[in-house]
């Protein structure tokens, strides 16, 4: 789950909540080659990196420029080894009119460009640092300009340029003549060889998403996505040769954005991913009033490339990922993000003809599931990232939700079937969850060589079958991801998890809803040859033949906070005199936070016996305790079971959950009238109450914690 504010989680399931959507068009060549930056003369601190970085935005700096800056905090001084971003900055000041004599100028170089047919130029947006007034743009190719454009009395701080065509271009001059401001330096934060706008709703009139993923690694779905926009100045013309059509390509990347409105007016976007263009996925209608491009994440962009080998072939996780994304041209080449912690992972084949011929897919899934891990693109950076399973997820209540959840019985499977690529191929089998199924899977994979690995993947692949599918249709969380495993609350007492496969984010008329998702709750107990939960104190033996445990030990939930008590209200009397004043309702206890968590797998002696104990709010076996554990705030969601622990502000606790009580809610205000009495040379007021403030209620007490364990199962 992508991290949030507490302004946020409150947002976006409110009564009312209005939301924004973001998309950066971004059409530059992928395979495109900065060069470097000449100018008529350049500022010592500049980094001529920034001028293509797509940072608009440029750090306020002191200088000895006539009235731009005051010592109110705002600026900075500038530091010896280099600005942060400024862009380019020129060392050059403008005179008394704003005029520059002789003229300054910039020019961007750049290389590996087929076709240009847009530019855009970023100028400072800061009021005391002001614009180019008149200048010059020129598209070049062997130092030749094909399309030039001069503007005069300009005023914004941003122009896009299109309607033309420059072949195999190589640079984009900026040539400035008047600044807005007298005495002040050339500022050009950005050149962009390209069309690179933010679209919004306004623009925006189609807009549907789909993420999902297979945490088994038996398949490979990827995320999607369908922006559809007005196209009225045809600017997507395809019959146009001066539109912009014909430079989109594959591989260009749109980064996504959904955002809610918060208590302070304020915007909070989550990222939704990155897509991509991909085999001509556009089309047109109306007339070519409009334009729609289905996009693909970085897995689909890959899935089905042939993977050509490189001269030596990588041994670990990290090495094969990274080989893979470099497939796709040098500005992929780090794209891609694995868990430390699985990044030295073993995964080789026994010869490169294991490879031959195969797709970038089938090997990013092999690779992973050799591993123990699972393939995504991340929403946050768009990067291919490979990682292990994950427990945490978001809070769904029925409230968020336009139906009640369906539920649907998921597919068993009787036996796995692994060729292990050991020179031998040797057979080895793994049973399902029920040997009633009519289904089995074959699995030969040459990252898979011995038994070690082949349970590994197995663990992976049996998490996805037996148990149900819950299906649930709501308002939709842009912070949700693929693969967390979400708590939904049933009713006061009871909830149910499921680990989300496959979510959908879409628009209609602005709002975001109806957007439905899958949670997959496996019967993940069939992984282990055992499982027992133990709520009372005593001592607990390992049966015969159980070499590991796995132990979830769940802490004791803290008690709700106790209400506080209403206030009085005043009303104004039947005479109408006296002050009104309205009572409020005390203020809601805090909610009793779950009790800590502690997981681990523990190799054990034959048949070892644990002392189990409840001590105030710790859970202890054997010499493992809670206490060392964590708090959850949205629970603790155990995928094997399905079951959810130590939640926050539960109504009604189920014993032996570890879940914290709801806190009390606030006494009732109470309330009464003034009286007013007159008589002869004098008067007097009273106050009737006609019904006292009522106190707070207690919370709810915290439930009582758990043992969970479970020992693993050989094959």
């Amino acid at each position: 789950m992508i991290s949030s504010t507490t302004a946020y989680q409150a947002a976006i399931v409110g009564d009312t909540r209005r939301i924004y959507l973001q998309a950066v068009i971004d059409i530059i060549d992928p395979d495109i080659t900065y060069g470097t930056v000449s100018s008529s003369g350049m500022a010592n601190v500049c980094k001529s990196e920034q001028i293509h970085d797509k940072e608009m935005e440029i750090v306020p700096y002191a200088t000895l420029e006539a009235n731009r800056w005051a010592l109110n905090g705002q600026f900075k001084l500038f530091p010896l080894h280099g600005a942060d971003h400024i862009g380019f900055l020129g060392d050059t000041l403008s005179g008394a009119d704003g005029v520059f004599s002789p003229a300054v100028w910039v020019e961007e170089h750049f290389s590996n460009v087929s076709i240009l047919q847009a530019c855009s130029i970023y100028f400072p947006s800061a009021d005391w640092d002001g614009v180019p007034a008149d200048f010059t743009v020129e598209v070049m190719q062997g130092r030749t300009a094909y399309y030039t454009k001069t503007v005069t009395g300009n005023t914004a701080s941003s122009i896009a340029l299109d309607g033309f065509t420059v072949n195999n271009p190589d640079a984009i001059r900026v040539t400035v003549t008047k600044w807005s401001k007298e005495n002040r330096r050339i500022r050009i934060p950005e050149i962009i060889p390209g069309l690179y706008e933010k679209w919004t709703g306004n623009e925006i009139a189609v807009f549907s998403l789909k993420h999902q993923g297979d945490v088994s690694c038996m398949t490979l779905p990827y995320g999607t996505c369908t922006i559809k926009m007005d196209n009225l100045s045809r600017r997507f013309e395809p019959r146009s040769k001066n539109g912009v059509f014909q430079s989109i390509e594959e591989r260009q990347g749109i980064p996504v954005s959904i955002g809610v409105r918060l208590s302070d007016d304020t915007v909070e976007y989550k990222p939704a991913g990155v897509f991509y263009q991909y085999s001509g996925g556009w089309k047109t209608g109306d007339n070519g009033l409009t334009m729609q491009w289905d996009l693909v994440d970085i897995v689909g962009l890959l899935a089905d490339r042939e993977f050509i080998p490189p001269s030596i072939l990588p041994t670990t996780l990290s090495g094969w990922i990274s080989a893979l994304v470099a497939q796709m041209g040098e500005n992929f080449a780090g794209m891609y993000a694995v868990d430390p912690n699985y990044a030295s992972a073993e995964a080789s084949v026994r010869v490169a003809d294991d490879v031959v011929g195969m797709t970038c897919g089938d090997i990013l899934r092999y690779v992973c599931m050799a591993t123990g891990t699972w393939p995504r693109a991340d929403a946050e950076t768009g990067y291919l990232t490979a990682e292990p399973m994950w427990n945490q997820g978001s809070k769904i209540t029925l409230d968020n939700l336009i139906d009640y959840p369906t539920m649907k019985a998921n597919t068993d499977i009787a036996a796995l079937f692994f060729t292990l690529n050991d020179g031998n191929d040797t057979q080895y089998v793994v049973s399902g969850n029920s040997t009633a199924s009519n289904e089995t899977k074959s699995i030969q994979n040459p990252f898979i060589k011995t038994q070690s690995q082949a349970l590994t993947a197995a663990r992976a692949i049996l998490s996805t079958y037996g148990g149900n599918k819950l299906e649930i249709v709501g308002r939709g969380d842009p912070a949700s991801e693929i693969g967390d495993v979400d708590t939904v609350w049933l009713n006061e007492s009871t909830a149910t998890t499921g680990r989300r496969i496959q979510q959908d984010l879409s628009l209609q008329d602005g709002v975001l809803r109806n957007c439905s998702s899958v949670l997959l709750q496996a019967d993940g107990i069939f992984l282990y040859d055992g499982m027992e939960v133990i709520t009372s104190s005593g001592v607990w033996t390992a049966p015969a033949g159980a070499t590991q445990l796995r132990i979830i030990l769940v802490g004791k939930g803290e008690g709700g906070g106790h209400g506080e008590p209403g206030t009085m209200g005043r009303q104004e009397s039947e005479d109408g005199y006296g002050d009104s004043e309205r009572g409020e309702y005390g203020a809601d206890g805090s909610d009793g936070v779950g009790g800590k968590v502690w997981t681990a797998t523990i190799d054990i002696n034959p048949q070892q016996s644990f002392e189990v104990s409840f001590d105030g709010f710790n859970t202890i076996f054997g010499p493992y305790s809670s206490a060392n554990g964590n708090t959850y705030p949205q629970g603790y969601s155990d995928v094997a079971s399905g079951e959810s622990y130590a939640r926050t502000g539960v109504a009604s606790p189920k014993p032996g959950s570890g879940d914290g009580g709801a806190g009390g809610k606030g006494g009732a205000p109470g309330y009464g009238v003034y009286k007013h009495y007159t008589w002869e040379g004098g008067g007097a007021t009273t106050f009737k109450v006609y019904a006292e403030p009522e106190p707070g209620k207690p919370g709810v007490a915290g439930a009582q914690g758990c043992a969970v364990i479970y020992w693993d199962k050989e094959g």
